[in-house]
């Protein structure tokens, strides 16, 4: 297996811009490096796309900022969302892969943390990376599937119990 680093230009659909992923095959997958301005679902999506990746988990690690996070409560079926303005250390960024409305679906979840030392968590709907974003990718050839469910205000995986 060739295992050189890679560049992979990504059109971001978001900002109109083209992002420039670093990226190195491993055993297990991949390795990805993101730089100051990507933004990080946005860039896991279009290397996701790019790869063919439909199913794995994520894990990765860098400094973010502005980022929006959001907390589901159950009862209303919504996200509170908050956005963080500041540059924060990303302590844990850690998710999974799927298919959702036949696109590759990055569901990411992080914990950052300030100069104060204090944690905040949460699904991770925005960050821009400001120092680095490093990331492992763990793939699976499978396609893991989402559904659509209003009715519970979230998208849940529909695993076949096979």
């Amino acid at each position: 297996m060739d295992r050189a680093p890679r560049r992979l230009r990504l059109g971001c659909a978001g900002r109109g811009e083209v992002t420039v992923v670093q990226w190195q095959s491993t055993r297990y997958g991949y390795v990805v490096k993101l730089d100051p301005g990507e933004e990080i679902v946005e860039s896991l999506h279009a290397f996701a796309v790019a790869r063919g990746i439909r199913a794995g988990a994520l894990s990765g690690i860098g400094a973010a900022g502005p980022c929006e996070l959001g907390y589901f409560i159950p009862g209303t079926h919504e996200y509170v969302r908050r956005e963080f303005p500041d540059e924060y250390e990303i302590g844990s960024l850690t998710g999974n892969w799927s298919e959702f409305d036949g696109e590759p679906f990055p569901h990411c979840h992080v914990v950052l943390g300030g100069d104060d030392f204090v944690a905040y968590t949460g699904h991770l709907f925005r960050g821009i990376v400001t120092v680095t974003c490093e990331i492992h990718v763990i793939t699976d050839p499978a396609i893991v599937h989402r559904t659509r469910r209003p009715d519970l205000g979230f998208n849940p995986l529909d695993l076949p119990n096979e």
